[in-house]
């Protein structure tokens, strides 16, 4: 069963929860830029497997079709945002002036 390109309505961003899985570095490895070696490196990290990953529900760009899906435990505003709206506005506006 194919996935139909029409039938995808947003994109979400989710992330692997390193720090609760205890993943860990194995290794660097050489930073390229503009396909030149630098003199930099990044840690190379072997991930655990896992089914749970972290969701960014309050994401501004697709909040209304991942809060279609989200489960109802999950629609509870966080205490340190007391009007939602609000800072969606503001998010909005600080975007555009960029």
């Amino acid at each position: 069963m194919g996935v139909i390109l029409q039938d995808i309505v947003c994109s979400v961003n989710i992330q692997h929860n390193c720090i609760d899985l205890g993943c860990t570095n194995t290794g660097q490895q050489p930073v390229y830029q503009e396909q030149t070696l630098t003199s930099r490196s990044r840690c190379i990290v072997q991930h655990k497997p896992t089914p749970h990953y972290i969701l960014n529900v309050y994401s501004i760009h697709n909040y209304d079709y991942i809060c279609l899906v989200m489960p109802d435990t999950l629609h509870e505003t966080p205490l340190r945002v007391t009007n939602v709206a609000e800072v969606r506005a503001l998010a909005v506006q600080q975007m555009r002036e960029k």
